[in-house]
């Protein structure tokens, strides 16, 4: 073969070694783009079970949690609303709810400042009114699993059944775990211990434990459990209350 041909066979059979090497090499594609998060998010939950026969009883439960979401803010509202009675006396009956606005200042740090409200005649809690502000550090922040812990410091003015009312500056730590073991099912629990600063003894605490199953994109089952207990009680009353519900939550 001449020289002249054996260079063109020879630049031939490189192009098309370059060729099949670019054709079986992976595309350069770009990374999708996560979904934006929504500017208004929330919940609405509702509850009721009744017997009848020797005794008449009847609860109604519900909630509402509505989230605005303006990045870096959050601005959470929060609101729940408990009624129970047997033979058409109400034996419980409660309502608590909470405005919060908080702050990214990095991916695992936040802080927030809040106002709380509660009433629950029947563990002697007129009406207990506070706000405190704090912060928030984010231990595991993955897709499937979420761990938070919080502290803050504030202030409560509390009216009590029968009884003076208190007013004293608090300290309050927490924290909100959250597993999704499932596509459609997640463990939650969520706790919050309170502390009179002025006297040490009289400290409450909140713990819900929670288990959700999604039915569709917009309901699901929710059962939880709640337990509250204030080591200082008002006068003739008993330090511990417990909630058990199963709710239908709509999320939108």
């Amino acid at each position: 073969m001449r020289p002249g041909r054996c260079l063109l066979a020879g630049t031939a059979l490189l192009m098309a070694i370059e060729a099949a090497a670019l054709a079986q090499a992976p595309c350069p594609c770009p990374t999708p783009t996560p979904p934006p998060i929504p500017l208004w998010s929330g919940n609405a939950q509702l509850s009721y079970a009744a017997t009848s026969g020797n005794t008449d009883t009847s609860s109604l439960g519900g909630s509402l949690e509505v989230d605005y979401k303006p990045l870096p803010w959050t601005v959470e509202l929060k609101a729940a609303y408990l009624r129970a009675s047997s033979d058409g006396v109400v034996t419980a009956e409660s309502f608590a709810g909470g405005l919060r606005g908080s702050r990214d200042l990095t991916a695992r740090i936040d802080v927030f400042g809040e106002g709380l409200y509660y009433r629950n005649t029947f563990a002697g809690i007129d009406g207990r009114y506070g706000g405190d502000a704090g912060a928030g550090y984010k231990i595991v922040d993955e897709k499937t699993v979420h761990l938070r812990v919080e502290a803050a410091f504030g202030y409560t003015h509390e009216e009590r059944v029968g009884v003076t009312a208190l007013d004293y500056a608090t300290g309050r730590a927490g924290l909100d775990f959250g597993w999704k073991f499932s596509k459609s099912a997640e463990f939650g629990e969520t706790f919050y211990w309170t502390d009179d600063l002025s006297d040490t003894s009289n400290w409450y605490l909140r713990s819900t434990t929670s288990l959700t199953a999604d039915l569709t994109s917009v309901f699901a089952l929710k059962a939880s459990y709640t337990y509250l207990y204030d080591n200082v009680p008002v006068p003739g009353f008993k330090k511990r209350d417990t909630i058990t519900a199963v709710a239908l939550v709509a999320k939108f």
